[in-house]
């Protein structure tokens, strides 16, 4: 006869190993779920957005247009506005107008509120791609002993006693939401640089530490192979 604790054992180990499996296929589609749904739905958001527009050109010329083609135009329709909309605000004239057009947008309570939150994520992650965050830093933040990551947005300080040029501006940014943080200034030489870059150290804040940023060197060497 088999010991029943022995066979409970193996029906342990069965469940675990069962578990285990589950939990690891689980982890390597989520990624790709949540990216189709993603895709998904800012497909549909486009092609839908001009569908009801459809629909009534349809009704006034009699056609009858299946679903898919209208999706299809109106995908097409979406990318070239932005594109021309891309072409517009490149020049001197196409800047005024958006200028003159975020004023007026501006004065309104409630539309201001939502217009200035949006800009202001957009240019957050646009920064990450430009001079705005020079450096990656780690810094002993909110206490000594405790060190938090932070994009250096300025070699100097507001300080005007003569020592400006001793400190850096540093941005500590929030974790998972990078639109808000807290600007610090820190003395040069409490400042310990990473050798990360900006877009690596974003991610890394991001997934809450779950993503660890590689070296500057390395991701130059993985980018070439690719």
């Amino acid at each position: 006869m088999i010991d029943s604790s022995e066979q409970n054992k193996k029906q342990s180990s069965f469940v675990l190993k069962l578990r285990n499996t589950f939990l690891t296929g689980l982890f390597a589609l989520l990624p790709l779920v949540v990216t189709y749904y993603f895709l998904a739905f800012l497909l549909n958001s486009m092609t839908g957005f001009l569908l009801p527009y459809f629909d009534i050109i349809d009704k006034e010329l009699g056609w009858d247009t299946p679903i898919f083609l209208k999706k299809i135009l109106s995908f097409f329709v979406i990318i070239t506005i932005v594109l021309i909309a891309g072409l517009f605000t490149k020049n001197y004239f196409g800047k005024r107008v958006i200028l003159k057009l975020e004023r007026l947008v501006e004065k309104i309570p409630l539309v201001k509120t939502s217009y200035n939150a949006t800009k202001q994520i957009i240019t957050t992650f646009q920064s990450t791609k430009t001079d705005t965050f020079k450096k990656v830093v780690l810094v002993e933040y909110p206490r000594k002993g405790v060190y938090s990551v932070g994009f250096v947005t300025n070699n100097k300080s507001i300080l005007q006693d003569g020592h400006e040029d001793k400190y850096y501006t540093i941005f500590i940014v929030t974790t998972p939401n990078p639109t808000s943080g807290f600007v610090i200034i820190v003395p040069k030489d409490e400042v310990i640089i990473l050798d990360i870059t900006v877009q690596s150290a974003f991610k890394f804040i991001i997934s809450a530490g779950v993503l660890l940023p590689s070296k500057k060197g390395e991701e130059l060497e993985n980018s070439k192979d690719v």
